[in-house]
């Protein structure tokens, strides 16, 4: 059976067995029981003509003449046949011998048949419906559909005779038939669009159950995946937050260390330095051309270390030291850095250009060591024979960094810091914001390395980000994207 679903396989086989028993019913209860009908109508009429037929034959004695029935009878058989409408009549005496016919071959003729001795003389009528073709109760073929009739005649309980009538009942069968075939048809035809309708509807709705069914079950293993993918990311959350706990506070043991060990580092180097002054200056002559290189060559290495050291202070500083957010106009801020850097910008005939800076909710100490870091970075690495500038400019953006024309009160800004210095290959992009990496030795450019690590971890506290675009010999730009309103989770201790 098709169909998957139980209530609806029972519907269509009660449907089915509907349609299939219509049929069946019709051709062996309805359509026997109008043609018995028939053969029992058509039975009651030979009797009574049987019944009329022997008040004319038989006299008051009970005997059968057979002059009489020739009086009687005469030509007018046919007239008989005609007014009753007779395929055929026969008078039997109690014998059996056949006295007389409407066909005068059967004439002279004894029926010797049991049913003729065992019922017929008994005073029981006995009929037989014979079908077109076939053979008669005398074994005669007929040529229409005939009941054949046996009427006993009893005078005072005994058997006198008997009449055998044949009626035609073709006719009948046809009339029967043309009633019977259109009545069965149109049901039937009706059952079967029935049928073919339910099918349809049936097979809709199994298609339909089977989609729920399917979809619940889709919808049982999603909510099962889905509980699995909750518990797989509580779980996930929770190491992430317990990774999290554990990485802030190596973080902040390892700027407590920075900051410790940067602090106490300075005060030997100071006094290496102090005593390499004094060296150089009381015993520079003692020493000679090669002691006085050794010494110059401890004491640059000293400075650099400083260096180094002041850089990783600055650097664990933007954490341990940071100061609560507050409104911050960056054009003061660049005016001051300009200011701290003036002597530079006119030993180098350079310039700083500043357009449209923010005012924003931001650290204020840590907004100027970004800004003094950048403009000292594009005035550091600049071309030897052109004179370096710097333009500074500001635009509303998107959290993205995509530049919001028109906007009066955007929630982030961009910051733009251009120069025409010397540039370097895109593809060190990321790793110039790295700690301690640079791009040129130290005989070309003097620095630590540490700088633009400073930039980024200020940027990153700061919830925006920093991005660089460059090229050999054409300049180089950095792109910052910070928020108006710092979220109170990103200002500092």
């Amino acid at each position: 059976m098709f169909f998957k679903n139980k209530i609806i396989r029972y519907i269509f086989l009660v449907s089915l067995i509907i349609c299939v028993s219509y049929p069946l019913i019709n051709i062996y209860f309805i359509y026997p029981t109008f043609t018995d009908l028939l053969v029992r109508n058509t039975e009651n009429e030979a009797i009574r003509l049987g019944n009329h037929l022997s008040s004319m034959f038989f006299d008051n004695e009970g005997a059968i003449s057979k002059d009489r029935i020739d009086n009687m009878m005469g030509n007018k058989s046919h007239n008989l046949i005609d007014d009753f409408k007779l395929m055929k009549l026969k008078m039997f005496a109690p014998s059996g011998e056949t006295i007389y016919s409407t066909s005068e071959s059967d004439i002279g003729k004894v029926n010797k048949h049991d049913y003729y001795h065992n019922i017929v003389a008994r005073g029981k009528p006995f009929t037989k419906v014979v079908i077109k073709d076939t053979e008669s109760l005398e074994g005669q073929i007929v040529k229409a559909d005939v009941v054949e009739t046996y009427v006993p005649v009893m005078s005072d309980g005994k058997f006198i005779g008997a009449f055998e009538i044949y009626y035609d009942i073709t006719a009948r069968n046809k009339d029967l038939n043309s009633v019977m075939l259109p009545s069965s048809a149109i049901p039937f035809v009706i059952m079967l669009i029935f049928l073919f309708v339910m099918t349809r509807i049936l097979v809709k709705q199994d298609n339909i159950l089977i989609k729920q069914e399917g979809d619940e079950a889709e919808l049982v293993a999603l909510n099962s995946q889905l509980e699995s993918e909750i518990a797989e990311r509580n779980r996930a959350e929770k190491y992430m937050l317990e990774f999290a706990e554990k990485l802030e506070s190596s973080n902040k043991e390892l700027q407590e260390f920075a900051h410790i060990a940067s602090h106490d580092l300075q005060e030997p180097l100071r006094k290496v330095m102090s005593f390499g002054d004094r060296l150089k200056n009381k015993y520079a002559d003692v020493l000679g051309d090669q002691g006085r290189d050794y010494l110059e060559r401890m004491q640059n290495a000293a400075k650099r270390m400083q260096n180094l050291i002041q850089g990783l202070l600055m650097f664990s500083r933007v954490s341990s030291k940071a100061q609560p957010y507050e409104q911050v106009d960056l054009s003061e801020i660049t005016r001051e850095v300009i200011s701290d850097l003036e002597i530079r910008i006119e030993e180098l005939g350079g310039k700083v250009e500043v357009e449209n800076m923010p005012v924003l909710k931001a650290d204020a100490l840590q907004m100027r060591q970004l800004f003094q870091n950048l403009i000292g970075n594009a005035l550091k690495f600049h071309k030897e024979d052109e004179a370096p500038i710097v333009r500074v400019t500001s635009v509303p953006a998107g959290k993205d960094g995509v530049e919001e024309e028109g906007t009066q009160s955007s929630k982030f800004h961009k910051i733009i810091f251009e120069d025409n210095g010397i540039g370097f290959e895109e593809k060190y992009a990321d790793r110039i914001f790295g700690m301690f990496q640079r791009l040129h030795g130290r005989t070309e450019y003097e620095g630590t390395g540490i700088g633009l690590s400073v930039c980024k971890k200020i940027v990153d506290r700061h919830g925006g980000k920093i991005e660089t675009k460059s090229s050999p010999g054409n300049g180089t730009k950095f792109i910052i994207t910070l928020p108006a309103e710092s979220e109170e989770g990103d200002s500092g201790e």
